[in-house]
């Protein structure tokens, strides 16, 4: 993923709170590249903030929102870097295209990490409304996340060095 290489879109996937949004825009700005983040476009198309699409139309609508505008995105931009909301790769339409578009970097951390990260976002995002709940979507999602490809621990990292590692990913200087 060295800089000159800026045919392919890399696609930051794993659970809320590993740092995608944060470690994209680092990512975007080493590699000259527009970034995008998946949930900001979907409360620009709806006009509504996440918690707000929840409320008013519920997950499944959301959850169409989601695809629709990462489909949509696919078709508009040939690269980017694109954070993806904790739950969009569950749906397999969404992850086979995103595998024909780039390559998808998973960020993870331990759950303790995580919980903390989130801490001021409980009861804002809409499957976190507690810290048990948000525990519980861990475990449902675990292997989905540790299904995905090229995974990259945060734990203990920053944006900046997390962006660095994925531009290393390609070099075999990989986490």
């Amino acid at each position: 993923m060295e800089k000159e290489n800026k045919t392919v879109s890399i696609f930051l996937a794993g659970p809320p709170c590993a740092g995608k949004s944060s470690t994209g825009q680092v990512l975007a700005s080493m590699l000259g590249l527009p970034f995008y983040d998946l949930d900001k476009l979907i409360e620009k198309i709806a006009s509504l903030s996440i918690p707000e699409i929840f409320n008013k139309l519920g997950e499944q609508e959301f959850r169409k929102l989601e695809s629709d505008a990462l489909l949509s995105l696919l078709k508009t931009r040939k690269t980017m870097i694109l954070a993806l909301g904790g739950g969009c790769l569950l749906k397999e339409r969404n992850l086979i295209e995103i595998k024909k578009k780039g390559i998808i970097v998973t960020l993870t951390a331990s759950d303790e990490i995580l919980l903390e990260r989130c801490k001021l976002q409980i009861g804002y995002r809409p499957l976190i409304t507690t810290d048990k709940a948000f525990i519980e979507l861990l475990k449902r999602r675990k292997e989905h996340y540790n299904s995905l490809p090229n995974n990259i621990d945060t734990s203990y990292t920053s944006p900046e060095q997390t962006a660095l590692k994925i531009t290393n990913l390609g070099s075999g200087s990989n986490t």
